[in-house]
């Protein structure tokens, strides 16, 4: 059996009782504020972690920037301006097949009526 005399000493009840309560006071406070020492810890996190989340927003920004200046028109150097001028050469070419197409038939037609001549002039010499 431990030697409660060596162990205690020349403690009180009274002041045993003072520091049990002490200890349970100290154990409710600690519950009590838990949560905000919780989040006075995350806010510090956050404050740590900060620096490198405005070199990534500004990152993306830049990106951002990139992006707005190629997809809307601007004085021509924008892949939106060129797109345009792309399709206004397309269009111009597809007016130009199109007389090419009418051409091309209109020449297939004298073609095919030259041949025919040409097989008639001769059927008619072989006669």
């Amino acid at each position: 059996m431990p030697d409660w005399q060596r162990l205690f000493g020349d403690t009180t009840v009274v002041q045993a009782l003072l520091w049990i309560a002490a200890a349970g006071a100290l154990i409710v406070v600690v519950v009590k504020l838990w949560p905000f020492v919780r989040n006075a810890v995350a806010i510090v996190d956050a404050l740590v972690l900060l620096p490198a989340l405005v070199k990534q927003v500004e990152s993306m920004r830049a990106q951002v920037d990139g992006i707005h200046h190629e997809t809307h028109k601007n004085d021509g150097s924008s892949i939106k301006d060129a797109v345009g001028r792309v399709e206004e050469g397309v269009a111009g070419l597809h007016g130009r097949m199109d007389d090419v197409d009418r051409q091309l038939v209109t020449l297939a037609r004298e073609d095919e009526a030259l041949w025919a001549e040409l097989d008639n002039t001769n059927d008619s010499e072989e006669e």
